[in-house]
């Protein structure tokens, strides 16, 4: 399956095991041309009563590669950081919990761009990068454009103990040193893609 989120919805790319006959709360698409894809998207990104959209395919990566020419695209990074006590780092981003990222610049790696922008957001020292855990998508709109963002998603490590300061201009208030067993709670406050991070880290079990 591949998932791209609408704000707090998301549209589902999936094959045969049909996962939305399972899901009460799903609308279900296919992809049985450009008209169809046009009006998914139109349907899940205009229709907040719509939680989650399911388009059947035969070829996930082939619609996945057709919807994407529909957006403007970005690049991201982030990192899931890991101190030498198991806890990992979380950030209060205008009122919501969330992870360091940020965009790729011009020439940069993304697994570069995953460590400065955790640098520069909490104010750590530079961690050690680790395997990378996922990529998320996801929307919004801007400048008159629908863009569509990709989020690459390291695991991060701290050798040391070290202190954190906040990115205030990137709306960073509070940073936070989270326990796993802790992470539930703080993911009920934070973005779908957020949790999708968790739970591909093996950190959180159920992504509704």
């Amino acid at each position: 399956m591949k998932t791209i989120f609408f704000n707090s919805r998301a549209l589902i790319l999936c094959g045969e095991d049909r996962p939305g006959d399972e899901d009460p709360g799903a609308v279900i698409m296919v992809d049985n041309g450009e008209e169809a894809l046009t009006e998914a998207v139109r349907t899940i990104n205009t229709n907040e009563n719509i939680s989650r959209l399911y388009i059947l395919c035969s070829d996930i990566e082939g619609t996945y590669n057709r919807l994407r020419t529909r957006f403007t695209e970005v690049d991201a990074a982030g990192g899931l950081v890991r101190d030498m006590n198991g806890q990992y780092l979380l950030i209060l981003r205008n009122g919501i919990w969330d992870l360091p990222k940020g965009k790729r610049e011009k020439g940069e790696d993304v697994a570069q761009t995953a460590v400065r922008e955790v640098m520069e957001e909490t104010g750590i020292p530079a961690p050690e990068e680790g395997r990378l855990i996922c990529v998320t998508d996801h929307t919004y709109h801007r400048d008159g454009q629908f863009v569509l963002k990709h989020t690459h998603w390291y695991a991060m490590r701290l050798t040391q103990p070290c202190s954190t300061k906040p990115q205030t201009e990137e709306g960073i208030t509070q940073t936070a040193w989270v326990s796993a067993a802790e992470l539930p709670g703080y993911a009920e406050q934070t973005f779908p893609s957020i949790r999708e991070v968790l739970h591909s880290a093996g950190l959180l079990q159920e992504l509704r």
